[in-house]
């Protein structure tokens, strides 16, 4: 005890810090984790961080956050980097997602959590989160089937995205339960952003429709936007529902009406 008091001592006079790196070595555990993100300046991802860091915090890790811009050569060489530096798990929340990604985790015996997974099919030291999209979209076209809506339209994400696929293809599955004949629905391919939202009003007013569900808030605020600076009254000229219950849906005007997602749960 004497000893031990003598270096708590010279420890606080000296300001000594102890070598994260060489600790980590000797315990192999670097108390790091990492998540892996489509688009960091999406809102959308704003909560899933805070409550990542929460977390991760509460149990004395720490967080390196990384984007792959959709890119799926990007994500490989990210998460080999974080397998360089020797991170304690992997969390993936990747609209753009490829097996190698999970084949180069798990070949390294690193823990991994899939946020939104594409796919169910179990794999050996990978857990999945799964969002029941059909639930929430089914809400949203219920809606639009109660409100009188006839004709409706879908803004998707790029479609060689498999996240974007299986929200396509919940919206297809609920359309069918309302009545709504699937070969009738106007697509709309867009990039999950608020450009690509604004391009797309064009054809949805081509088309003739009343309503449309974009599947994400960022592409429905840019319909809404462009619908308002050409002049369309909302919703009397078309409806517009979103998905993920952004902040920035509230504040809009008119308010967006949106599928919520639970981001700081998940």
């Amino acid at each position: 005890p004497a000893t031990e008091a003598k270096v708590m001592k010279a420890i606080k006079e000296l300001g000594f810090r102890p070598n994260a790196l060489a600790r980590s070595l000797s315990l192999r555990r670097s108390g790091t984790l990492a998540l892996l993100l489509s688009d960091v300046v999406n809102p959308f991802y704003a909560e899933v961080i805070h409550g990542l860091e929460d977390a991760a915090l509460g149990k004395g890790a720490n967080i390196f956050l990384c984007n792959t811009n959709y890119n799926i050569e990007r994500g490989l060489t990210l998460i080999r980097s974080l397998i360089d530096k020797q991170v304690d798990g992997v969390l993936l929340m990747s609209s753009s997602m490829e097996e190698a990604w999970l084949e180069e985790l798990q070949a390294n015996a690193i823990p991994t959590v899939v946020l939104d997974p594409v796919s169910t099919e179990q794999k050996l030291g990978i857990a999945t989160i799964l969002v029941d999209f059909d639930h929430g979209i089914g809400q949203a076209v219920a809606a639009l089937s109660q409100a009188g809506h006839k004709k409706l339209a879908i803004v998707t994400g790029p479609l060689k995205l498999k996240t974007a696929q299986v929200r396509y293809n919940a919206f297809l599955r609920a359309a069918q339960k309302y009545g709504f004949n699937p070969d009738a629905i106007t697509k709309v391919e867009s990039n999950f952003r608020i450009d690509g939202g604004r391009a797309a009003l064009a054809s949805l007013r081509e088309s003739g429709v009343s309503a449309v569900f974009c599947c994400n808030d960022l592409m429905a605020l840019g319909v809404l936007l462009e619908a308002r600076k050409q002049g369309l009254e909302l919703p009397r000229d078309l409806a517009i529902i979103g998905l993920d219950d952004i902040e920035l849906a509230a504040e809009s005007l008119p308010a967006l009406s949106t599928v919520a997602l639970p981001r700081y749960s998940l």
